[in-house]
């Protein structure tokens, strides 16, 4: 009942950014082991990081980086970290500057996202693959962190050797239409369309893309039509339901099974 109740207040629908400050869990309020520490960026910002400790029982030689949307914090996604950490697999959060704990931000609410988070995550990537030397390093993407991410591609790309992307923006002026369309929303994109679809079609390593069926803003139309367009060949998982609804797709096998069983065979086959 306690993942239900979480998971009805998620935000991830808001389409606009709205980050919040205090946490609503930690990893050790669900009992796992994890270690808080602050990773600073070139320019001078601190991050509030967790890093997941995974299951000794099945450790695996990768570690996954959670890039997430565009509201909340990091705390939002404890069970869905916590899910992959008993995989096997080292994960890592980190809240954006102005979000949760990191260092204060002004943030501009109507923007898809700020070219500044790329930083951050520029900074989480030459942390991590400092820290894990002899492990392989990916990103998870959700929405607006797969903006993020794909802004950050080019400075990250050698440091990087997989992607797993769920709710990819594949044009910010089409983003941003059906937005307007369908929340009545204005909203803002900081790098010209043409641009941003030149870096995600330069993106050369392993990637997995995640589109919901039923989802009006990243369609899996979007998906099946853009699939191709990558500079290698990307492998697509189409689930039941909404925007970033796919830990609940086959919910009777229980909360994120499929959805991180496709993430595992995924990262193992590659």
């Amino acid at each position: 009942m306690k993942i239900i109740l979480i998971l009805l207040f998620l935000p991830l629908n808001l389409l606009a950014i709205d980050p919040d400050k205090e946490y609503i869990l930690t990893p050790d309020s669900i009992g796992w082991e994890y270690e808080e520490l602050t990773v600073t960026t070139e320019d001078g910002y601190g991050l509030n990081t967790w890093i997941y400790a995974p299951n000794t029982d099945s450790e695996k030689d990768e570690v996954l980086i959670l890039a997430y949307p565009d509201a909340g914090n990091m705390s939002y996604f404890v069970y869905h970290a916590s899910i992959l950490a008993n995989l096997g697999y080292t994960v890592i959060t980190f809240d954006y500057r102005g979000f949760g704990k990191s260092s204060d931000f002004e943030i501009k609410p109507n923007n898809l996202f700020h070219l500044e988070f790329s930083y951050d995550l520029k900074a989480m990537v030459d942390f991590t693959d400092k820290r894990f030397k002899d492990k392989s390093l990916g990103i998870w993407g959700l929405s607006m962190g797969t903006m993020v991410t794909t802004y950050a591609y080019e400075k990250i790309k050698n440091k990087i050797d997989f992607l797993i992307y769920d709710a990819f923006v594949y044009s910010p002026n089409e983003h941003i239409q059906r937005i307007k369309s369908l929340k009545g929303k204005e909203t803002f994109s900081p790098i010209e369309s043409d641009d941003y679809i030149q870096k995600w079609k330069a993106i050369n390593i392993p990637i997995l893309l995640f589109t919901g069926e039923d989802d009006k803003i990243t369609t899996a139309q979007d998906a099946n039509s853009n699939r191709h367009e990558f500079s290698v060949k990307s492998e697509i998982e189409i689930y039941d339901g909404g925007h970033l609804m796919g830990f609940q797709h086959n919910k009777e096998l229980g909360f994120g099974t499929w959805y991180s069983t496709q993430m595992d065979e995924f990262i193992q086959k590659n």
